[in-house]
């Protein structure tokens, strides 16, 4: 398998920067159609960090988000189905109805999906050594770490994550 047909620029995602585009190449995992190692993998339904860079036998799997963007979308939507829980009657199915709603709090959720790629993105290192003819553990004795690039001005919004 060729893998440098998969590297690209990185792309942080963050449009407040006046280029977003970084100038280090690593190989795009997640995208649309053929761009993408995760397709090639025929892993196109799991989610995954964003790009894979190899650094002296040390994997980094690299997941660019707008977190602070994502929370701030999803919270008036959690905060009007817990005032919307509030209005039920009996107090046993409020408590179940609170207690799914708490499940989907937004930072509960994108703590959730940060953890999915983690795990979907080793899948999908363990798919490639098999298809590429290596072991995992030997390809990358130096370790496997994840990096998460937040687009934000504020670090109390680094520290919120």
């Amino acid at each position: 398998m060729k893998l440098l047909q998969y590297r690209q620029y990185i792309d942080t995602e963050c449009t407040t920067l006046p280029d977003p585009v970084l100038p280090v190449k690593a190989i795009k995992l997640d995208g649309e159609g053929k761009d993408s190692l995760k397709n090639a993998l025929e892993l196109a339904d799991i989610k995954t960090c964003d790009y894979l860079r190899n650094r002296k036998g040390e994997a980094l799997l690299i997941e660019c988000s707008d977190l602070v963007r994502q929370r701030n979308n999803e919270l008036p939507i959690y905060q009007q189905l817990t005032e919307l829980a509030e209005d039920v009657a009996d107090r046993e199915q409020k408590r179940s109805v609170l207690n799914k709603i708490k499940r989907m709090k937004p930072d509960a959720c994108i703590r959730q999906e940060m953890k999915y790629k983690c795990i979907h993105s080793l899948l999908l290192l363990y798919r490639l050594g098999e298809r590429s003819g290596f072991r995992v553990e030997q390809k990358f004795n130096r370790g496997i770490k994840f990096v998460v690039a937040i687009c934000t001005h504020s670090t109390s919004d680094v520290m919120a994550f």
